[in-house]
């Protein structure tokens, strides 16, 4: 057994035992907090008064041996130390003063009793004849009354006898100050030994000494600072920490804790176990006047039993030193018992004004709870919920505020609420009370904003007949007198659905809208807040392309709103206008941020749209990898049923990333996943149809990768979202009819007359460019697959350039100039590699077998700018044309070329090529 800090109390025991040999006999107590290791004091200090010679006498008190006459007593005279014949003497003994025909409540004759205390005596001064006899009694405040007094005679007899008795008692028992501190006193030879709990030093040396140097470093401070120095605790938390199956490393406070916990209560006063109980119930709120009103006792009491709570370890003035701690106290109240608790508590914290999340608290933890001020007390906390990002808290307060509510007017408007929060963390999970909307809003019970909500889940699910109905309703409030900002804030959700749900808009009845009326604030303000400003600004880059205020006022959108519920749809228009204005790299960086700050928030639904955004950037940057990654995380963010039409982005995203990457049978799984009805309905629904046509295209399925790209022709006509920053369908069906060798119905696409929004973005053009090529003649392939490179190569598309690059070096193959094809194919494996578009790499390697062996290796001497000097001045571009589209000086690029001669040894640019075919 190892004894921590009871050196000098093992000390002044065996001073005491010594003293006794010389028959002046000494009585002790030992007292101290709960498990604060008095039994193991006396346990370590009686082994070795036996090794001493001494004869041990013990015995144990508990609870429920309190009523047992002479039950103490027995346990002592029933020593495996004492003689047969002295055993025999002791059982008759105690037999006679309390026989079995008595009842235990029944007075026990007094002649029995001192015939029995006199007969013990004897026989313990007969053994203390030859030694020390040492007699011990744990938990001596549970001793049965009779067993004391019995005891307490044995103490006045002590002066001359060879005797020492030891006593244990809990310190700040009620029984312990009656029994012992009053009684023991009287005699002159009595010793009180207080323990404490073990200071820092002590709780460190312990943990050295059963779990090792590095252990004590790491857990030590920890577990003193957890346990106050109990050893019980201690103990326990080297066993949760040791038990945990991890290498050291990793303090862990679980079921071992918990049950110390628990088992230091229930051996305590039980005044101690009832105020840790409020304690827990209130928590942060816990007071010593709350405390003694929720438990309805004296606050003096309850301040004296916090002191106690604290000695033994388990609290630090008014707070639990661990969570742990206050979740087993909280655990192991009886259900009807906490239920009351938190409803008294409840009715407490309302009176003193306590903040709403916090009376709600204790709502929940009372069930259902009528009272007329609950219900508001719900709906503020719900509110505020939200606002600090606790959306579990919030739905749990507004379900129960909806069961309290009964037939209540604003029913409605908590159902709202409700569905609101639930969208938020599971769309899916708030489909039940989108449904009580519906039929609310078939009976012109909601109002223009609950109206607003509902429209937003019934797009997000694809149910544009009843989101028809709804904008009909929306409309006619909106005419009212008087409705000026819901005029101005329904013109703001029909720029959103023009770019994102049009049949919508086309299935609702027309209805006029009255003007705002001039000085209107509020929603009026938001139409021209960034709310207004992102939708006008998508609404005019889909239908008339982006202009020079677009970026200014994407970014002023970002720069003033803060992610929530409202601004989603905000954020999400200002990024695709940045998107659909060929600044796919001024959107990355935007929708990372929105994303961390969703992932901070914890909130799913924004993070699973914000992942999906992030997707469809990185697909227009050509980072295949990226692209997938966000794809694939928005789904695992929240189930397809969940997603709703929004499933249209990532899964899109995802089927063209993994086309391109070459994983065919992955996009093939993907593309037999069910989607929403109303998904073809919606500007999602264009980016799956273009994804699966590519994919058609990618696995040869020609006349399928055309019927999807003429779909999606057709529906952006008819949307009058037609521009190819959208989606270059016209392109698609080019490279669908090319593949179907129909090279002149695809330049007649191609080259077909019109004026498209966005007609002139940089990356449009070189994918046409591109294109353009492959109908062309051959000597005109290679001027437009250059022009073609550069516009896409400066819209920051590597996946198109690529795709062009390739294309590139198939021509210059054809013309018969292998060297630059050569290194055009360098480039080309280069950039697909970026993209891991491993299909492309394979066409190029094919197309120039042996390329990246010599081409590679000259390249790998040059720096990254020596190499795109080298390859413009090897495909013909002179240094002022060079100069221009690396944006460097015609003196650098001189400066450059002449690094690079010398590094390849040529004299000059027309040996770059040949130099390059030396090396294969």
């Amino acid at each position: 057994m190892i004894l921590i800090e009871r050196d000098k109390e093992i000390t002044f025991l065996t001073d005491l035992l010594t003293e006794c040999a010389h028959c002046r006999g000494r009585v002790a107590t030992i007292t101290g907090p709960t498990a604060t290791g008095k039994t193991e004091l006396v346990y370590a200090f009686s082994r070795r008064a036996v090794e001493s010679g001494a004869i041990w006498l013990s015995a144990t008190c508990s609870r429920t041996d309190q009523n047992v006459p002479f039950g103490v007593v027995s346990q002592l005279f029933h020593s495996a130390a004492l003689p047969i014949d002295h055993s025999s003497r002791a059982a008759r003994l105690i037999e006679d003063a309390a026989p079995e025909s008595r009842s235990p409540t029944e007075r026990t004759r007094e002649s029995d009793r001192l015939r029995a205390t006199q007969g013990l005596w004897s026989i313990v001064l007969e053994l203390s004849k030859a030694n020390t006899v040492l007699i011990t009694v744990d938990d001596i405040e549970y001793a049965d009354s009779m067993s004391w007094q019995l005891l307490l005679n044995f103490v006045h007899r002590l002066k001359s006898a060879n005797v020492f008795i030891v006593l244990t008692a809990t310190e700040g028992s009620q029984d312990m100050d009656s029994h012992i501190e009053v009684d023991l006193m009287r005699h002159p030879h009595y010793e009180r030994i207080a323990l404490l709990p073990f200071s820092y030093q002590g709780v460190m040396k312990m943990t050295r000494e059963l779990m090792g140097d590095t252990a004590s470093v790491r857990f030590g401070p920890a577990f003193h600072g957890i346990s106050g120095g109990n050893p019980l605790l201690v103990r326990a938390l080297m066993e949760d920490t040791g038990n945990a199956g991890r290498e050291v490393g990793e303090l862990v406070v679980s079921e071992a804790f918990s049950r110390s916990v628990r088992a230091l209560l229930y051996r305590s006063d039980p005044a101690m176990l009832t105020v840790a109980q409020g304690l827990a119930v209130l928590g942060d709120f816990a007071l010593p006047s709350l405390l003694a009103e929720l438990l309805d006792i004296p606050a003096s009491n309850v301040k004296q039993t916090l002191n106690r709570l604290g000695v033994i370890g388990i609290v630090d003035e008014l707070r639990f030193r661990h969570p742990t701690a206050r979740a087993a106290v909280l655990d192991d109240l009886e259900p009807h018992a906490r239920q009351d608790m938190h409803r008294r508590a409840a009715r407490l914290l309302h009176a003193e004004g306590a903040a709403a999340t916090v009376v709600a608290e204790h709502l929940l933890g009372a069930a259902r709870f009528r009272e007329p001020w609950a219900l508001a007390e719900l709906r503020e906390a719900a509110e505020q919920a939200l606002t600090d990002d606790r959306h579990e808290f919030a739905v749990r307060c507004l379900k129960l505020a909806l069961e309290l509510c009964g037939d209540d007017p604003h029913r409605t408007l908590i159902t709202t609420a409700l569905a609101r929060a639930e969208w938020r963390i599971n769309p899916a999970s708030a489909s039940r009370n989108v449904d009580r909307l519906i039929v609310a809003a078939r009976g012109d019970a909601l109002s223009f904003q609950e109206l607003d909500t509902l429209l937003r889940f019934l797009l997000w699910n694809g149910q544009h007949d009843e989101a028809a109905r709804v904008l009909e309703r929306l409309d006619a409030l909106a005419t009212e007198p008087g409705a000026d900002e819901e005029a101005a804030w329904l013109d703001i959700v029909r720029n959103r659905l023009s770019c994102t749900h049009p049949p919508v808009l086309s299935r609702a009845r027309a209805v006029a809208v009255t003007a705002p009326a001039a000085g209107a604030t509020a929603w009026t303000a938001a139409g021209s807040g960034p709310h207004a400003q992102a939708a006008t600004l998508l609404t005019g880059v889909l239908r008339d392309g982006p202009d020079a205020d677009t970026l200014r006022t994407a970014e002023r959108v970002l720069h003033s709103v803060s992610l929530d519920d409202a601004n989603l749809e905000t954020v999400e228009s200002a990024l695709f206008a940045l998107v659909y204005s060929d600044r796919a790299d001024l959107a990355a960086p935007w929708c990372d941020v929105m994303y961390s700050e969703a992932v901070q928030r914890r909130a799913p639904t924004w993070r699973a749209t914000l992942a999906s955004l992030r997707a469809v950037i990185a697909l227009r940057q050509g980072d295949l990898v990226t692209a997938e990654e966000y794809a694939r995380g928005a789904l695992d963010i929240l189930p397809p049923r969940s997603l709703g039409v929004l499933i249209g982005l990532p899964l899109a995203v995802l089927i063209r990333a993994t086309t391109e990457m070459g994983k065919y049978e992955v996009a093939a799984h993907l593309l037999r996943q069910p989607i929403p009805d109303g998904i073809l309905q919606t500007r999602f629904g264009l980016y799956y149809l273009q994804a699966r046509a590519h994919y058609h295209l990618a696995t040869s399925h020609s006349h399928a990768a055309l019927s999807d790209f003429s779909t999606c022709g057709r529906l952006m006509r008819a949307w009058g979202l037609d521009t190819p920053t959208l989606v270059p369908w016209r392109h698609g069906a080019a490279a669908a009819l090319l593949q179907m060798d129909q090279q002149d119905q695809a330049r007649a696409l191609l080259e077909e007359p019109y004026e498209l929004p966005g007609g002139d973005s940089l990356r449009a053009r070189g994918i046409s460019r591109r294109l353009l090529a492959a109908t062309s003649d051959l000597r005109q392939r290679a001027p437009l697959l250059r022009e073609a490179i550069d516009m896409l190569q400066t819209a920051g598309d590597r996946l198109e350039m690529a795709y062009a690059l390739v294309d590139l070096t198939h021509t210059l193959n054809e013309l018969g100039e292998p060297n630059k094809a050569r290194m055009i194919g360098y480039r080309a494996d280069s950039v697909a590699g970026e993209c891991r578009a491993e299909p492309l790499r394979q066409a190029v390697r094919h197309s120039t077998d042996g390329y990246e062996n010599g081409a590679g290796e000259s390249m790998n001497v040059l720096s990254d700018a020596e190499q795109r000097v080298a390859s413009l001045a090897a495909l013909g571009y002179t240094n002022r044309e060079i100069s221009r589209k690396i944006y460097i000086t015609v003196s650098t690029v001189e400066q450059h070329l002449t690094r690079i001669y010398r590094k390849l040894n040529v004299k000059g640019r027309r040996d770059l090529p040949a130099q390059f075919s030396q090396m294969m």
